[in-house]
């Protein structure tokens, strides 16, 4: 991390961008979805769904840019809001796990697929 030249500045710059946006903000995440429904129940309804739809609209944005370059289909853009309310929960649940994984020292095991060699195989060859 301290050494020269590309590696020593991916380590300096690099790894720390790493650890904030892939790893802490994603683990806050959740809170603010959590906020959101409370601020919605109990102090203002509208200002929070404005600021979710605020948020939501940059999103999108972004997106049709990303879309835009990548000469994509624009319709899927559609499914943007149900990725927040439902996709969303589940990748957050996916990285809590992950977290809590990695900081208890779990191994994950591979799973491997017992191979037998019959799938694929036309029939009557043989």
């Amino acid at each position: 991390m301290t050494g020269k030249g590309p590696s020593g500045r991916f380590g300096r710059v690099g790894m720390p961008l790493v650890v904030v946006f892939q790893i802490v903000t994603p683990v806050f995440a959740p809170l603010i979805d959590v906020f959101t429904v409370y601020s919605m129940i109990f102090i203002d309804f509208t200002a929070a769904l404005l600021a979710w739809l605020a948020v939501l609209g940059v999103q999108l944005l972004c997106a049709a840019y990303a879309f835009r370059l990548d000469r994509e289909r624009y319709r899927y853009l559609l499914m943007m809001p149900l990725q927040q309310l439902a996709y969303r929960q589940v990748m957050y649940l996916v990285l809590i796990h992950s977290c809590i994984t990695a900081l208890t020292g779990g191994r994950l095991r591979w799973q491997k697929l017992k191979r037998t060699g019959e799938v694929g195989t036309p029939a009557g060859v043989g």
